[in-house]
């Protein structure tokens, strides 16, 4: 028979699931988003892979997760972004409050580099913030990096592409982004143990006055300013003065 301790450990993992448990998952760590909360049964799984799907980088993914990146920063755990698709914005980082000093950016070669990555930020307590751009893990080595996360404290995230859709995903959570508007945001709802997939709601995440403005509505100046000519004019070298006349 097992002892108690390993029964009460196997019992606690996110992976395991225990049948007629119809409460609310206690390993979660809020959004900091009431409505995301909901959908969530809670917020972000801890001790768990979930994972973001959107069309596109850059419509506002890391926007959901400030409060996550703020609060696993301010608790001394690093948090390492892993193959991002462009360099984070500092003042941005810093305007939301996040020490930079705790932020480890990760460029890898390959994709083994990428899942060794992976798992060592895992298995090392850190909020892993990864991208698979350029990797493509398959499957298995995605149900590697949840069994890890399943051991750890602390919840990773993965950013997808839309392309992964067909294929089935090991992470605890799965959800698609898709950009509405400028600082809104469609999230429905793909995958979690206990409840039904399909949902969807809207996350705004900003006010109109902070919308982000598109190039081609972007004011331009026609009007260019006339350009003063100089006072003195500098000599041409000699071998200039033959090739004008």
């Amino acid at each position: 028979m097992p002892s108690k301790p390993l029964l009460k450990n196997l019992l606690s993992r996110q992976d395991t699931w225990r049948g007629r448990n119809r409460s609310l998952r206690k390993h979660v760590i809020t959004t900091g988003n009431n409505s995301l909360d909901r959908l969530l049964l809670g917020g972000w799984p801890v001790s768990a892979l979930s994972e973001l799907v959107s069309q596109q980088d850059g419509i506002g993914e890391l926007s959901i997760l400030l409060p996550t990146l703020k609060r696993c920063a301010n608790e001394d755990k690093l948090c390492v972004w892993l193959d991002p698709p462009y360099q984070p914005y500092a003042p941005a980082l810093v305007s939301a409050g996040i020490p930079l000093h705790k932020l480890l950016v990760v460029r890898c070669k390959n994709s083994r580099e990428w899942l060794w990555a992976a798992e060592q930020a895992i298995r090392g307590n850190a909020l892993l913030f990864a991208w698979t751009n350029q990797t493509q893990p398959r499957y298995t080595d995605l149900r590697k990096l949840q069994l890890a996360a399943a051991d750890s404290r602390s919840p990773a995230f993965l950013f997808s592409s839309t392309a992964v859709l067909k294929a089935s995903s090991p992470a605890l959570l799965r959800i698609e982004l898709e950009a509405l508007k400028a600082n809104v945001l469609l999230i429905t709802l793909l995958k979690l143990r206990g409840k039904a997939p399909g949902a969807k709601i809207q996350v705004s995440l900003g006010d109109e006055s902070t919308e982000r403005i598109e190039l081609d509505k972007l004011p331009v100046n026609i009007h260019y300013p006339q350009l003063k000519k100089p006072d003195y004019l500098l000599p041409l070298k000699p071998e200039v003065l033959r090739l004008n006349t």
